[in-house]
């Protein structure tokens, strides 16, 4: 456990320096990429983790990547942060994000000071399941061996309907979550134009880009109210015909979609439109190939991709490889958690033996 006493320490204490940290360039399909190489102090041999950044404007400088990545090293890490211009720019690009995991791995192994044996790779939220496709890639067997995933997706088709809806399903019992809009947001500005029917509403695809790189560039909430503002103004300068799709899209906050049937309907389209544009969104003809040991958690009250997403990427898992699924209400996309000291005293538990696992994988 002392690796996860050294986690916590710093994560608690983030103003105790306890790594060495450097931008480097890397090799990244060839070309120089840059990226942020965080080491321990010790000259020890020190296992080596590759983290993917996600989907936001800061990109590897985000507050709460820069958080996690410095106490991981603190736990005795080598650590690796590779830039993702795509996702930087809020392109769905997964193809960009698993190149910079293959290659950002194998110059991480072959790095002097990275423990032989092979590294892990850590991915959140939409990019956990590509971290997971990657450390799944027959090539690199033997250089990834372990991946760790907060929040993933296993199925496309609910991940999209749940973002548009707020419903999603486990074994046929339904829930309901009132998801968080970012989601909605980075799928129409990547896929609206490309719905049949809707390729002349550019200004509503151009709006949510806006309206998430300004959630990026605020670093707060995007469900929070404040953002109403900015909604009704990008609202007023679109053509009348075009209000109906943005208010589906980037509604005011605390009202359901004006529309149900075009928010199913946008569900269905942009799951269809993504899949035609990239059909490795889809893990699943992947992850049979995983001999990586993998970890998996998901927040509960995880508004923007529901925990019942990493209940099937352990069921499709478990027949494979050695996998651990730890389900937590100690963190997540929603408000204030709620219960008493019992109730903390269990979930931090649950959360120490999960990094634990993860940090004790390479």
């Amino acid at each position: 456990m002392l690796r996860t006493a050294r986690f916590l320490r710093s994560y608690l204490r983030p103003s105790e320096v306890r790594w060495r940290e450097e931008e480097v360039e890397i090799p990244v399909g060839g070309q120089p990429r840059h990226a942020t190489l965080y080491r321990p102090k010790s000259n020890r041999p020190a296992p080596g983790w590759v983290v993917l950044h996600g989907l936001t404007v800061p990109g590897r400088h985000h507050v709460g990547m820069v958080r996690f990545v410095r106490a991981l090293a603190a736990s005795g890490a080598s650590v690796l942060v590779p830039d993702v211009p795509a996702w930087r720019a809020l392109r769905i690009d997964p193809p960009a994000a698993r190149e910079t995991i293959g290659d950002g791995a194998r110059y991480l192994a072959a790095l002097p000071g990275t423990r032989p044996g092979g590294v892990g790779v850590i991915g959140f939220s939409f990019g956990a399941t590509q971290a997971l496709i990657a450390a799944a890639d027959p090539a690199l067997h033997g250089v990834v061996r372990a991946a760790v995933g907060f929040g993933g997706y296993a199925d496309l088709p609910r991940m999209v309907r749940a973002l548009m809806t707020g419903e999603h399903d486990w074994n046929g019992a339904r829930e309901r979550i009132d998801p968080d809009p970012y989601g909605r947001w980075i799928v129409a500005a990547n896929y609206l134009t490309r719905v049949p029917g809707f390729e002349h509403m550019q200004a509503v695809a151009d709006g949510a880009l806006e309206l998430a790189t300004e959630a990026g560039i605020r670093g707060t909430p995007s469900w929070e109210a404040a953002y109403d503002p900015l909604k009704a103004a990008i609202r007023k300068r679109l053509p009348a015909d075009q209000r109906g799709a943005w208010d589906v899209i980037a509604g005011p906050v605390g009202r359901p979609p004006p529309d149900p049937e075009l928010a199913e309907r946008f569900a269905r389209e942009f799951t269809t439109v993504a899949m035609q544009l990239d059909p490795g969104l889809d893990p699943t003809p992947y992850l049979p190939h995983m001999r990586a040991r993998v970890v998996l958690s998901h927040g509960l009250e995880d508004r923007l991709i529901p925990y019942t997403e990493s209940l099937r990427l352990y069921a499709l898992l478990a027949p494979v490889t050695d996998v651990s699924l730890t389900l937590t209400r100690l963190f997540a996309h929603s408000g204030p958690q709620t219960g008493g000291p019992l109730h903390y005293a269990r979930e931090g538990w649950r959360f120490a033996r999960l990094l634990h696992r993860a940090l004790n994988a390479v």
